[in-house]
């Protein structure tokens, strides 16, 4: 039964980018505070599963108040996050 919904919720996740545009492209059209937070996120969290899991962070110190900037971090985080864990999972068969 879990191999069940792993393999659903992957289906899923794979059908939510098909067909959508690039993510450099969508980057461009977010307000600059939002898409620098989304990068800074994104790298923190392949940081994170590069490092053994060690929590390491990349947060701009002068736009981490930024309330578009703090957004765009943990959407980037989140997303970025979670397709290295699929992409492990994956890789080891786990599904």
């Amino acid at each position: 039964m879990k191999k069940i919904i792993l393999t659903i919720a992957l289906l899923c996740v794979s059908l939510l980018f098909t067909g959508c545009p690039s993510q450099q492209a969508w980057l461009t059209k977010q307000p600059p505070m939002y898409a620098k937070g989304f990068t800074d996120g994104c790298e923190s969290a392949e940081r994170f599963w590069q490092n053994n899991l060690a929590d390491y962070k990349v947060v701009d110190p002068e736009a981490k108040n930024d309330p578009q900037y703090k957004e765009g971090w943990q959407y980037g985080y989140n997303k970025c996050y979670a397709e290295k864990e699929t992409e492990i999972w994956m890789t080891r068969g786990r599904f």
